[in-house]
């Protein structure tokens, strides 16, 4: 998809690329806010999302805690895709890997659409030689993630649109996840480059990308069990997946990222009984945990890791 982007946008002149870019991400902020907006102000008992902070257990702050230290083994996933992807081209240590990694985050934590995040990986490589191929495989490693997100939300998005009695949209979302999938395939093989990844590299990197996924499918059930929302096990294996989905596929801009994120949250979560305050909170939560929290560790980790591991990018695992 980002190949078919830069054709498009690029088949517009300078000054309306610019202003078309500007008016989709004001429309996009505007739009997810003033949907959770709405929400947030038509809802009329706050009392009960009062009722989360003031009757919460030790289960429920255990499970927050839980959330909580899952986002070292979410980095920690990432590190390893990225390592494997880099394995052939560019061999790094796990703990390099990982600087590299957090080093990104802080980097599309600032930058419209992410756009930030494998660059910045890649200004840490020693040899500028190699740059062009870790973008590459950066925008591999991105698309396997995708792929993977699309493929395990596209069969529960059906059902959950099939439950919101909306004619013909489930036939629609999976009509649209299968043609996704299959353009993923079909862009890989486009790409206009030659590099390409080995089998055991796409193996890893899909395995690293599905426990990644895993691990954020865990962790945002955490969360609702700390609300103390806890749906049953087939409402999980819908609402999660739909709400990945929706959240993937919506364009990223920084400043409207946790209003989208929130707004998804309250339209897949709200079927399911989630008042919206609620359901906000949790994925501001999950927002706060998995985005915010690593840049703010990043400095601290990185000097301490520098520290220790002096050598780590001569010293490949």
């Amino acid at each position: 998809m980002p190949v078919l982007c830069i054709r498009l946008v690029n088949s517009i002149g300078g000054i309306q690329k610019k202003r078309l870019v500007r008016f989709i991400e004001w429309l996009i902020m505007l739009a997810a806010y003033a949907y959770l907006v709405y929400r947030l102000v038509t809802f009329d008992d706050y009392g009960a999302f009062a009722a989360v902070f003031t009757s919460s257990g030790f289960k429920q702050w255990a499970a927050l805690l839980c959330c909580i230290l899952l986002m070292p083994f979410n980095l920690w996933c990432e590190a390893g895709k990225w390592q494997q992807l880099l394995s052939e081209e560019h061999p790094v240590s796990r703990m390099e890997s990982l600087r590299q990694v957090l080093y990104g985050q802080v980097a599309a934590f600032v930058t419209p659409y992410r756009l930030g995040d494998i660059p910045a990986r890649v200004l840490r490589l020693n040899s500028s030689e190699r740059w062009k191929q870790a973008l590459v495989l950066g925008l591999y490693g991105g698309l396997i993630q995708t792929v993977i997100i699309v493929a395990c939300g596209f069969i529960p998005t059906a059902v959950f649109l099939r439950r919101m009695s909306l004619p013909y949209l489930p036939q629609i979302a999976v009509a649209a996840g299968v043609v996704l999938i299959v353009f993923g395939v079909l862009q890989y093989k486009s790409l206009p480059l030659s590099i390409r990844l080995s089998g055991r590299q796409l193996l890893s990197t899909f395995v690293w990308s599905a426990a990644r996924y895993a691990c954020w499918l865990i962790q945002f059930t955490l969360v609702l069990l700390w609300v103390g929302q806890p749906l049953g096990l087939q409402e999980l294996c819908i609402a999660i997946p739909t709400y990945y989905l929706f959240v993937t596929l919506t364009p990223n801009i920084p400043i409207a990222d946790a209003g989208i994120r929130g707004s998804w949250a309250v339209f897949t979560l709200g079927l399911y009984g989630v008042n919206a305050p609620v359901a906000a909170l949790v994925a501001i939560s999950m927002w706060l945990i998995n985005n915010l929290l690593p840049v703010a560790l990043y400095l601290p980790f990185s000097k301490i890791s520098a520290h220790r591991e002096p050598s780590a990018r001569h010293n490949p695992d």
